[in-house]
């Protein structure tokens, strides 16, 4: 009997201090992606009958970077690709606190719901890359290549 309660007290011990790990682990990845640049609150959606999932979201150098907020994974779990993503008009939620945007490129797509001030930042970065070569000039203007 003392055998069971000694085994008993022990893996209770052990399931706490693992339980106090994970829990610090994600208070640190929750603060390590809030020091990152740049980053503000979003959330998002894969499609419009599915629940939000809080998180952080950044403008990189040339991507558009999406961190789930209570999550292991310390790496983006979406990328979009500057010269390639489009945006949709936003779609205002919660008397102008929020607005909706449908965020796609190729066939990758979200719905994201974030700050006005976030959205017109974000299409302000979308604008604000560097055209690509091959449209802007073209060897010869008779040509429709792009």
């Amino acid at each position: 009997m003392n055998g069971i309660v000694v085994l008993v007290t022990t893996l209770v011990l052990i399931a706490l201090i693992a339980a106090v790990l994970v829990i610090v682990a994600l208070l640190v990845r929750v603060r390590m992606i809030g020091r990152i640049v740049g980053t503000f609150e979003c959330w998002t959606r894969p499609d419009t009958s599915s629940g939000w999932v809080s998180g952080m979201a950044r403008f990189g150098k040339e991507e558009f970077q999406w961190f789930r907020l209570v999550g292991l994974a310390y790496g983006p779990q979406y990328r979009f690709p500057r010269r390639t993503s489009t945006v949709s008009a936003p779609l205002s939620r919660n008397t102008g606190e929020v607005v909706e945007v449908v965020l796609s490129s190729g066939d990758q797509r979200i719905y994201l719901a974030l700050k006005p001030q976030w959205y017109n930042g974000l299409v302000a970065w979308l604008e604000s890359g560097a055209p690509l070569a091959n449209i802007v000039f073209r060897d010869d203007p008779n040509t429709d290549d792009q």
